[in-house]
């Protein structure tokens, strides 16, 4: 099923599709977290997907299976700050990871983290970090599948 995935640098002409899929991304969260996220029109601007683009920091790799676009995946490069108590790290922060609706379950989101992996490798990175809401539990799991487990836990107590 995953041999007809192509995994490729996104490319300026990928805009629509990779706004539409932070679009969907965002009203999750939205639905998920309305107390801290509101409802945007423009989520993802043109300007500053073209500037991602050229950017070295920057991992923007799509999924495309018979041509069409049906994931994508970003990530930035990143190095520990200068702290005499930390390890001087570089690692990859992965931003976000949007697979098309009906393209879920067919190792498209698989795809798109292996690429990732064998990158991170080959730069040497000490590790892939990222961020899940707790209302996110198909990310929870998919990423727990690929082997991610938990670093710290960020916790509230809601007073209105």
């Amino acid at each position: 099923m995953t041999e007809n995935i192509k995994i490729r640098n996104l490319i300026y002409n990928d805009y629509v599709i990779v706004n539409r899929g932070y679009q969907t991304l965002h009203s999750e969260h939205v639905e998920g977290r309305p107390d801290i996220y509101k409802e945007m029109k423009d989520i993802f601007l043109e300007e500053e997907y073209s500037k991602m683009l050229t950017d070295p920091d920057y991992i923007m790799i799509g999924a495309e299976e018979d041509g069409r676009l049906t994931g994508f995946l970003i990530a930035k490069r990143k190095i520990t700050p200068v702290n005499p108590m930390l390890h001087r790290n570089r690692t990859f922060f992965v931003d976000a990871l949007f697979v098309e609706q009906d393209c879920r379950r067919k190792g498209t989101a698989k795809r798109l983290y292996e690429y990732l992996v064998a990158k991170a490798e080959e730069e040497e990175c000490a590790r892939i970090d990222l961020k899940v809401w707790g209302f996110n539990k198909g990310a929870l799991a998919f990423y727990q599948s690929m082997g991610f487990q938990i670093q710290s836990y960020n916790m509230e107590k809601k007073l209105i």
